[in-house]
């Protein structure tokens, strides 16, 4: 047994087609251009690791003998087809590959067929006990920034999020008073309620909700409440633990994975 690991973009990048992730594990065919390098050298019985460009390692499965996709001319002007997977495991964290990349054995982090070791296997499945243990688990969602620059790209990508920036008269990133400190960006939903986005660049835990509780309160206090609309709030993290997490769904805050497309 051969062990490999397939790299995707995200679910819903190819919408509904053979080469999106949602598509792959619905069919339970992982599809493939045939020219792809490595296809040919992948057997049946071998292990994959699953990973997704831009994020990390979230699960694994077992493949079977490639097939032809005799429609694939026509469909996409390629030869193409598909591996059958079986017993596909989709994790409860995503592994992200940056903290497992250097220790892994092929470093070509661009392929998407990527031959492993079973001591790569050994090694993921290490991390991801460790990385679950250490209290990380999955966002309530994700949004895929398209550049660098934190704030900045986040207000360009807003529509992925169903929200626009509030009204010119409320300051972005502004100073509340004292006590309270500095929004990053105060935003609407389609019905105008008010959303405040909590930006972190690097890992976040449970003393975020309190910071941008008050965010929520002088927001409802001042502007919400004056004209009769909801506040609500969002996280927007790299990373976060646990405790996030739980503190996040009593709150009824959403927390999103930022992640670079």
């Amino acid at each position: 047994m051969a062990v490999w690991i397939f790299s995707n973009k995200y679910e819903g990048r190819y919408q509904d087609s053979d080469w999106d992730t949602a598509t792959i594990l619905k069919r339970k065919q992982y599809y493939f251009k045939a020219s792809e390098k490595n296809r040919s050298k992948v057997s049946k019985g071998d292990l994959v690791f699953f990973r997704e460009y831009g994020t990390g390692i979230w699960g694994t499965c077992v493949v079977g003998q490639w097939q032809d996709d005799k429609e694939a001319k026509r469909k996409h002007n390629i030869e193409a087809g598909w591996f059958p997977i079986s017993n596909p495991q989709k994790w409860d964290v995503v592994l992200p590959y940056e903290i497992v990349a250097k220790e892994l054995s092929n470093q070509n982090y661009r392929l998407r067929i990527a031959k492993a070791t079973p001591e790569d296997a050994h090694t993921l499945e290490l991390a991801k006990r460790i990385y679950e243990r250490m209290g990380y688990g999955r966002a309530d969602g994700e949004l895929f920034l398209l550049e660098a620059g934190l704030e900045e790209a986040v207000k360009k990508n807003l529509k992925q999020l169903g929200l626009k920036l509030a009204d010119e008269n409320i300051r972005q990133q502004c100073a509340l008073g004292i006590g309270i400190g500095r929004t990053d960006l105060i935003c609407l939903d389609k019905n105008d309620n008010f959303v405040v986005l909590e930006l972190k660049a690097v890992a976040s835990s449970e003393a975020v909700i309190g910071q941008i509780q008050k965010y929520m309160g002088y927001v409802r206090e001042n502007w919400a409440e004056k004209s009769g609309k909801q506040v609500h709030g969002i996280i927007l993290t790299p990373t976060f633990d646990e405790g996030l997490r739980y503190a996040a769904k009593e709150a009824k805050i959403k927390v999103l994975r930022i992640r670079i497309a």
